[in-house]
């Protein structure tokens, strides 16, 4: 029976397995399907709104062209030649080349216009800036406006010429006299190069399409240009596959452009005051591009996601055979686990379990939980029942010894427990199994009070080592000392020529301040001495006391003269000072010289002596200097 209720629940949940995985792979594919089709009509949106704003743009462009042509060929009746021309129907040759020359300079500095023509009330072609005038042998629209009725404000105007080389746009203005009078006609032909610069300073995709026809929709220019533009019909009529929005001045719809075939979808404009139509197309191929590379994306996805699940539905379908097994491993371990517990937890050490994979603590003995205070995170009954910790391990250097993988054997570290407080500990790591997991087994032996002692002993050497170099009384350096930081900046001086002054010097009259006032107010003018010399010289100066009241300060790195500053400075300060417990200004003495080669301790202190002695003789409160140094 038991055989029989397991290979029932292997089979249910292997048949679970495969609906899953199935329902699975059919959900990611309907998703995936879903975002496709969002991208389809976002992509659609976006190239509907371009095309658009484009085609506005054009048309703004391209009526803004011709309003300005118009408006300069209106102001052509400024020009006297043009007045003397349709007045008189000849000119002068020099007022003809004065003409000539100056319609020129309007072309060349007008890249919308790309000829200029003047013509009498009768139609005739009294002038041109080219001497072919073929093209206006048909002008019958051009008189009729001319000889119309018109308001005051109706000056210009613009019409679409088609012949055997192909379409133009003419703009024409009224040229009037000073009394108001119609005197003739101003006509030019707008440049398409005109049109391919505007359109050039747009974008509509590798495959777009741009294109400029009459009110009849026939085609004038086209971008990119096509040798069989000519007598092609915007794909008005018939009706567009799709019409998306239409208002008055635009028609928005999707259709095949009559020249290629390929499907756009188009922005037809009309222009306010001209008979023209600016229709920008964006191509499907380009708005697409977003939404084909997305299909090859989550096609493959697709394809991977679908191998990794029937890798691991194989993979699930063979794991079921071996539950049992593993049950009965997982059961024996438990076992074996609960036995290493027991053991580690009677041990009189402190121990833990650490998890590799998290740095988690999962096991430890009471004496581990009252060393690092883990008390307060479980009982002891919890601590027994075979469940993990869980808790995170913080203990420094320990998380980086295990993050690297070390193998740490009687190693002495400061640890800081959970509370803040800090614990000398020797450790040891080996790396272990738990739970079928890699784990680390750490020891944790207290050593304290060892550290401590250590500590201590450490501190009373290093006071035992200060007191042996320092003066007791003064806290400056004694003649040891002094003597020795002395050898070895002349050596550092004979080595590299560094320059070294010293400066010995004693307090004056010292011995009648101890008669008058006690030993005390002599010891306490030594000190502020002292005093004074730490606060007026650097850190690497030696000031020491080698005597009752004689001092001695080496300079190292220093000239004479910037060593003489210093003592100078000193020395004004004491005499300067006045002190509570004497009735008179305490002064000193000295003698300052440098280091010469070939110097030793003792020529270069005794020579230190001898302006110690010349201060004293020539009346004391004085810093007498080696002049021959200077």
């Amino acid at each position: 029976m038991p055989a029989a209720f397991t290979n029932q629940r292997r089979t249910s949940s292997a048949l679970y397995a495969k609906l899953s995985s199935a329902g699975f792979l059919i959900v990611l594919l309907a998703l995936m399907g879903l975002e496709l089709w969002h991208t389809y009509r976002l992509s659609a949106q976006e190239a509907q709104s371009q095309a658009s704003a484009l085609s506005e743009l054009l048309s703004e462009r391209l009526m803004s062209g011709v309003r300005e042509g118009s408006l300069i060929l209106g102001n052509l009746d400024d020009n006297p030649q043009v007045g003397q021309l349709l007045h008189s129907g000849t000119l002068k040759p020099d007022d003809y080349e004065k003409l000539n020359q100056a319609l020129r300079a309007k072309l060349r500095s007008m890249d919308y216009l790309s000829r200029i023509d003047i013509l009498d009330t009768g139609c005739q072609v009294m002038y041109s800036t080219q001497e072919n005038t073929h093209f206006y042998q048909n002008r019958t629209d051009y008189c009729r406006w001319l000889h119309r009725n018109g308001t005051e404000t109706d000056n210009s105007f613009v019409t679409v010429r088609h012949e055997q080389n192909g379409a133009r746009i003419i703009t024409a203005a009224k040229l009037v006299n000073e009394k108001g009078v119609t005197i003739g006609l101003a006509v030019g032909e707008v440049s398409p190069k005109f049109f391919r610069h505007e359109v050039g300073r747009v974008s509509v995709g590798e495959h777009g399409e741009v294109l400029v026809t009459d009110l009849r929709h026939e085609l004038i220019s086209r971008w990119p240009e096509f040798p069989k533009d000519s007598g092609l019909a915007l794909p008005v009529d018939p009706q567009p596959e799709q019409i998306f929005s239409r208002d008055d001045n635009q028609l928005l719809f999707s259709a095949q452009s009559p020249v290629d075939q390929k499907e756009r979808i188009y922005s037809l404009r009309s222009t306010a005051n001209y008979p023209l139509q600016i229709a920008v197309g964006i191509a499907r191929q380009d708005f697409t591009v977003s939404m084909r590379q997305k299909i090859i994306f989550y096609t493959l996805s697709w394809c991977l996601l679908a191998l990794l699940t029937l890798t691991a539905l194989r993979s699930h379908l063979a794991n079921l055979a071996q539950t049992d097994l593993l049950l009965t491993s997982a059961r024996k371990i438990k076992e074996s686990e609960a036995q290493a517990r027991l053991t580690l937890d009677t041990a009189p050490v402190a121990l833990m379990l650490v998890s590799n994979l998290n740095q988690f603590i999962l096991y430890a003995n009471t004496p581990a939980r009252q060393m690092l205070h883990l008390a307060t995170h479980l009982n002891d009954d919890s601590a027994m029942d075979g469940a993990p910790l869980d808790l995170p391990l913080h203990l420094s250097p320990i998380n980086d010894w295990l993050r690297n993988g070390e193998v740490v054997s009687d190693q002495e570290v400061e640890i800081e427990r959970e509370d803040r407080s800090r614990l000398w500990v020797m450790v040891s790591m080996k790396s272990t199994r738990f739970s079928e997991q890699p784990a680390t087994l750490i020891g944790l032996y207290d050593i304290s009070e060892r550290k401590a002692l250590e500590q201590e002993i450490e501190r009373k050497n290093e006071q035992l080592n200060l007191m042996a170099v320092t003066d007791p009384l003064t806290r400056l350096y004694n003649r040891r000392f002094a003597d020795q930081s002395l050898r070895d900046e002349m050596a550092r001086c004979e080595r590299y020529g560094q320059p070294l002054s010293i400066a010995i010097f004693d307090v004056d009259h010292f011995k009648q301040f101890n008669d008058l006032y006690g030993h005390q107010v002599g010891d306490n003018i030594l000190i502020a001495l002292s005093n004074e010399l730490i606060d007026a010289t650097r850190s690497t100066d030696v000031c020491a006391r080698v005597g009752g009241e004689e001092f001695l300060v080496i300079f190292p790195c220093t000239r004479l003269k910037d060593a003489h500053t210093v003592m100078e400075r000193v020395r004004s300060k004491m005499e300067s000072t006045v002190f509570p417990f004497a009735q008179e200004p305490v002064t000193f003495s000295g003698g300052m010289t440098d280091w010469r080669p070939g110097d030793s301790v003792a020529t270069i202190q005794a020579r230190a002596d001898k302006f110690l002695y010349l201060a004293k003789v020539n009346g004391r409160n004085r810093l007498e200097i080696d002049d021959q140094s200077v």
